[in-house]
């Protein structure tokens, strides 16, 4: 008898009148769960700052949809899944998330193969009962996970779910750098090196931990809205949402600017996305100032001080446009780093109302024997 047979009928909600079969017990988010979801998030597999109630605080109210998803065993949670309902392509999609960078079913460290299998199995189940036409998530790169590991991709690829992208992301692996700066400048490209000794030459210093609020966040953005603008841009918050951000999560957000003769001309934005990870978000220069070389200087700065933290990776983020387009000049620069490449896939199942358990999904008998060969 197939494995999906075995498993008993559970009712979402109180108002869900569907009778769908469930492995876990299901509930949806609510407002009561707001310090158990984010002790799960903190402690789960991938969990980062991206799914985060604080985080999902900063939208404004009314923009999303929200409808975060929560799997228990034997009353602990398991899994969750961070997502919001909306229209995609004219299909009703259940997208985790459309505020954040990252999503995707985020699991407890502990769970085995065929517990995931059993949670893809429940997830698309309740989106089917939901009405929901498209499951879509864009998964943290691997090196988020406090255990490297693709179980989750694995197994949601074996349900049916296809790449809708694949961007490239590249990051530094800090484990592998010397503490020491001098030895760690010289990891770097000849080209960086100079570039960081020139500024330091020509006086241009630092600030840390700027805060991001009033005429200090006025300069910031300035120089950062000003930047993107010559490639064509706009930044992805506005200056007010940046400020919420800083409220809600002030230990989670690290700005740094450089400055010349006491005139601001370069800035950075980190996110301490978890106990491993440092992404840079944001980096802008003042055009006028090029020729100091500020950018290279403050990059190094954010390695070198990530580093002495203890985190396992600084993250530079995605060298990727739509249509896959590469922004080679984006990721030139950060590989005289000494950055590494990586996969940060996009993953969509448009079939979820027609969705069965493909062949040899689940093993044959729920009881799984331990194959020693």
């Amino acid at each position: 008898m197939h494995a999906l047979a075995c498993i008993q009928p559970y009712i979402l909600n109180n108002d869900h009148n569907k009778h769908t079969p469930m492995y876990f017990d299901i509930e949806f988010y609510t407002e009561d769960h707001r310090a158990e979801w984010d002790r799960f998030i903190r402690r789960s597999l991938q969990g980062n700052l991206f799914n985060q109630q604080r985080f999902f605080d900063y939208h404004s109210e009314g923009r999303f949809q929200h409808r975060h998803l929560i799997f228990r065993r034997r009353g602990h949670i398991v899994a969750a899944w961070p997502g919001a309902f909306r229209d995609e392509d004219g299909l009703k999609s259940w997208t985790s998330h459309p505020g954040a960078s990252y999503g995707g079913l985020l699991i407890r460290e502990d769970v085995s193969l065929i517990h995931v299998h059993r949670l893809v199995h429940d997830l698309i189940s309740v989106a089917k009962d939901e009405g929901i036409e498209r499951l879509r998530c864009t998964p943290p790169p691997i090196f988020y996970h406090s255990r490297i590991g693709d179980t989750v991709e694995f197994t949601m690829r074996r349900a049916g779910f296809t790449y809708l992208k694949q961007d490239y992301t590249q990051a530094i692996d800090l484990r592998d750098l010397p503490l020491a700066e001098r030895l760690l400048i010289a990891k770097y490209d000849n080209k960086t090196r100079t570039a960081i000794r020139k500024a330091v030459r020509e006086g241009v210093t630092i600030k840390h931990n700027i805060p991001l609020k009033g005429e200090t966040l006025d300069v910031f953005y300035d120089i950062l809205s000003k930047n993107r603008a010559r490639i064509g841009t706009t930044p992805t918050h506005t200056r007010d949402e940046i400020e919420s951000l800083a409220e809600l999560a002030p230990k989670q957000l690290e700005a740094s600017m450089a400055y010349y003769n006491g005139e601001a001309i370069a800035c950075i934005l980190n996110f301490v996305c978890n106990e491993k990870v440092m992404l840079e978000f944001y980096i802008a220069h003042d055009h006028k100032a090029q020729n100091l070389r500020p950018s290279p200087l403050l990059v190094h700065d954010s390695i070198l001080h990530a580093h002495e933290r203890g985190f396992h990776w600084y993250d530079f983020g995605i060298s990727t446009e739509p249509e896959d387009k590469v922004t080679w000049g984006l990721a030139a620069f950060k590989e005289n780093f000494s950055m590494t490449g990586f996969f940060r896939n996009t993953m969509i199942l448009d079939n979820v109302q027609t969705w069965q358990a493909p062949a040899n999904y689940m093993p044959d008998t729920p009881k799984v024997e331990v194959d020693v060969r």
